[in-house]
This record gives C-alpha cells, structure tokens and sequence, in this order.
C-alpha cells in the first residue's frame, strides 16, 4: 500500500513540477470580494496551490488522528500501570515462596532433630 501511495505522490509531483516550468507566464490574481488585483507567475500559482493543499490536508490528519493518539497515549498508560503491578505481584509471589521455603526448611530442622534425638 505505501508503494502506491508513494508512486502516486512522486507521479503528482512530477506533474506539478512539469506544469510549474512550463507556465511562467503572468497571469492576473484577485480574490473575488476583496478590491485587489496582483498579476503573478502562473507557476507561483500552481506551486502555491499545492503547498496549501498539502498543510491543510496534514492538518486535517493531524486533527482526525487526534483520537488515535488519544487512545495509544491511554494504552500506554494502561501498559505502565499493568507492568508495575506485574513487578509487585511477582514480588510478593516470591517473598511468599521464599517464606514457605524457610519454613519447610524450618520444619526439616524439627523433624530431624526429633528423630535424631529418638535414635
């Protein structure tokens, strides 16, 4: 998919440059309601257009993967808190474990010196 996207974005961009050297004519630009007129290159144009297009399109990503990132910042909070938990549970697991360890050694002790002490 990224190899589509890229061909593309290299063939519009091939194009856009193609059309900009070859339109350097001026041509007349005015804003309909407002009372100005300033006569520029046509590639200025052209090249202006598309550089609006692509940041108002990266703003609009940028603002509808807000949510996304929203989520993956709350993930990984989530993650956080879990693998702190995780540690402290394993802790406690091997302190209990430790512990009945040093009481069956503990017991060991006793038994075998009761049945030494019977012998």
């Amino acid at each position: 998919m990224k190899i589509i996207s890229w061909s593309f974005i290299a063939i519009l961009a091939i194009i856009i440059v193609t059309l900009s050297i070859s339109n350097k004519g001026p041509v007349a630009f005015s804003l309909f309601p407002l009372p100005f007129e300033i006569e520029v290159p046509l590639f200025t144009l052209i090249l202006g257009g598309g550089f609006i297009g692509i940041l108002l399109g990266s703003i609009r990503t940028w603002i509808s993967d807000g949510k996304t990132r929203q989520e993956n910042r709350e993930n990984k909070q989530e993650v956080l808190r879990l693998k702190g938990e995780l540690a402290r549970l394993e802790k406690e697991r091997a302190d209990l474990n430790s512990s009945i360890g040093d009481d069956a050694d503990h017991l060991l002790k006793i038994t075998d010196t009761k049945h030494s002490s019977t012998a």
